[in-house]
């Protein structure tokens, strides 16, 4: 901001600040937009946003208290009008945070900021499994073996503590770049 020109607008104000990496391009997107509130909460800057789904949209995030990297599930706008909804999507990351396993991925904290539902987890270095397989266009049999032993341990566990999936797909598979499934 400092060395930018005299009177230069918020535009190369924006395109300056994202050169610097001081915000990523999502942030100056969001910023253009007109929507600085969506880039905070809680305690966690929105990075960009990384997949989405009907229920919840998934970003990178920052914790802005320790700087740790993370996942940020958002629930849906359209969702956060229904008490049923926000109570099934807090009711499941509640259970999510019991469950401690190397094939599921942790959830650290359930929150509410703004009238947005999040909740925040590890953020998977990666891909799901379906971009795995589109890249790779099949995998070996050592590798696809690997995966679904690695997703049946996770089911496994969370069935003995009376959990279930409820929604297993290749986009719900994590896939981390050291090849360890996480669901």
């Amino acid at each position: 901001c400092v060395v930018g020109p005299a009177g230069s607008s918020s535009e190369i104000l924006l395109q300056t600040l994202e050169r610097k990496g001081l915000i990523t391009s999502y942030q100056s997107s969001q910023l253009k937009k007109g929507d600085e509130a969506g880039l905070v909460l809680g305690h966690y800057a929105l990075l960009y946003h990384n997949a989405s789904g009907s229920f919840a949209r998934v970003f990178r995030a920052k914790d802005l208290n320790t700087g740790q990297m993370l996942g940020l599930k958002v629930l849906r706008s359209r969702y956060t009008r229904s008490p049923r909804s926000i109570a099934e999507f807090k009711r499941e990351a509640e259970l999510g945070k019991t469950l401690k396993h190397d094939n599921i991925v942790p959830i650290y904290e359930v929150g509410q900021d703004q009238g947005e539902y999040y909740l925040s987890m590890e953020f998977v270095e990666g891909g799901n499994l379906r971009d795995f397989v589109d890249i790779r266009k099949k995998l070996s049999v050592a590798e696809a073996t690997k995966a679904t032993y690695e997703m049946a341990l996770a089911l496994q566990y969370a069935l003995e503590r009376g959990l279930t999936h409820r929604d297993l797909k290749l986009t719900n598979v994590l896939m981390s770049t050291r090849g360890v499934a996480k669901l």
